[in-house]
């Protein structure tokens, strides 16, 4: 007979991971393009409501964040905190980030909610982010 298990083999989750993510976003409150763009792994791609882009390298990712956290700043963006935070490894250098965020203005009211998707791959023994999907809850 053959010993062959057709249960998947449970892998331990590098702690780094879930710390690589809550570091990145402890750094996006912020709102300094060049404080997040270590996180992320060239070419990466952001997938919003709007549309995916395509972030090729540091100087495209700095415009394009930079534009973003200008419009939070007009809205009322002041803090936010993360809520049902789940890693999946994948395998070893790849891995899933998956929650929920919820964005304040100064007087803690509600700017908005969203569910995170972050696939994050190693690169040189750091976590990096590949690409961000972020889905308005409606």
């Amino acid at each position: 007979m053959n010993d062959i298990s057709t249960e998947p083999k449970a892998m331990t989750v590098d702690p780094l991971i879930l710390k690589t993510f809550l570091d990145y976003a402890e750094a996006f409150e912020r709102l300094d393009p060049s404080v997040i763009l270590p996180f992320y792994q060239y070419p990466a791609i952001l997938i919003t409501e709007q549309k995916p882009v395509k972030i090729t390298n540091k100087m495209i990712g700095w415009v394009g964040f930079k534009i973003a956290m200008i419009q939070l700043k007009w809205r009322g963006y002041h803090h936010g905190k993360t809520e049902s935070l789940e890693v999946r490894q994948l395998r070893d250098d790849l891995a899933i980030v998956t929650g929920t965020v919820i964005r304040y203005k100064k007087d803690d009211s509600e700017l908005e909610r969203f569910d995170l998707n972050y696939t994050l791959g190693k690169v040189n023994h750091d976590w990096k982010i590949i690409i961000g999907a972020l889905l308005a809850i409606t």
